[in-house]
């Protein structure tokens, strides 16, 4: 699902590609606007080749948008034999993250979210593969900056943040997260556990939250983060903008070592 610029449906091949860059404007940073869709062969509505270009995009927003909800109020946009998206990398502050995806024999239509703007939502597909990549280094320093940001209003500096995640399942990660923090001359180290399953619509659902601390710093750093742990216990975190609309996800696979990886394949094929 793409959000579109505006309110009104493109009716042509350019407008199409301005309110594709249009949506994405609004939460990136696009390193080269002008070529970040292209359109190659075909007659509107029924398009060859869309490619949509995120390499070295930067995420300049805080918070990820609500996933829009489209309305009943659907009809047929276009179809694409063949869709790639590029995002080698796609950066947020210190860290980046690679993001593919490839489709083939596709069918988009036409939406309008709860508020009226315009969504592009996919309805099928012959066949598609997308792949996630981040390497643990960037994820840590992606961690790191949230908590020192977190701590900072505290009076709390970090000092040292160290991630440790395992494959527990095809669809599962197990983690933990070992911080060390200092106010004034007192220090101590906060120890995170948890767990992350992730579904077929790639939303990750949080479970198994568990907080301890040692020294008198990470003990009173403990009791405060238990105490909103429970907030977060089964909360889901969709994990791409873009949603497969109709299309369901399967052979999906997540892998953690120096690199965390997600794949799956999609469509009817």
């Amino acid at each position: 699902m793409f959000p579109l610029s505006g309110t009104n449906f493109p009716t042509s091949i350019d407008e199409l590609k301005t309110a594709i860059r249009g949506g994405l404007s609004e939460v990136l940073t696009l390193s080269n606007p002008d070529n970040t869709v292209r359109i190659d062969g075909g007659a509107w509505p029924a398009l060859n080749r869309l490619t949509i270009d995120l390499n070295n995009a930067t995420i300049r927003i805080t918070q990820p948008p609500p996933k829009p909800k489209p309305r009943d109020d659907r009809q047929p946009g276009i179809t694409v034999a063949n869709i790639e998206v590029l995002g080698h990398p796609i950066r947020y502050a210190r860290s980046s993250a690679d993001f593919s995806l490839s489709a083939s024999g596709v069918a988009l239509d036409f939406a309008h979210d709860q508020t009226g703007r315009a969504l592009l939502l996919l309805r099928d597909a012959a066949s598609g593969h997308l792949e996630m990549k981040i390497d643990k280094s960037d994820l840590q320093a992606a961690l790191l900056d949230a908590a020192t940001a977190a701590a900072k209003p505290h009076g709390i500096s970090i000092q040292d943040l160290q991630l440790n995640l395992t494959s527990d399942g095809p669809r599962s990660l197990a983690g933990e997260l070992r911080v060390k923090a200092k106010k004034m001359m007192m220090s101590g180290v906060v120890l995170l556990r948890g767990r992350v399953d992730i579904s077929d619509a790639l939303v990750a659902t949080l479970s198994n939250l568990a907080c301890s601390g040692e020294g008198m710093i990470g003990g009173m750093a403990a009791a405060m983060v238990n105490t909103k742990l429970k907030s977060f216990e089964g909360k889901t975190i969709p994990l791409a903008a873009m949603s497969l609309g109709d299309t369901a996800l399967r052979d999906l696979t997540i892998t953690a070592g120096q690199t965390i990886a997600v794949t799956a394949n999609f469509g009817r094929n």
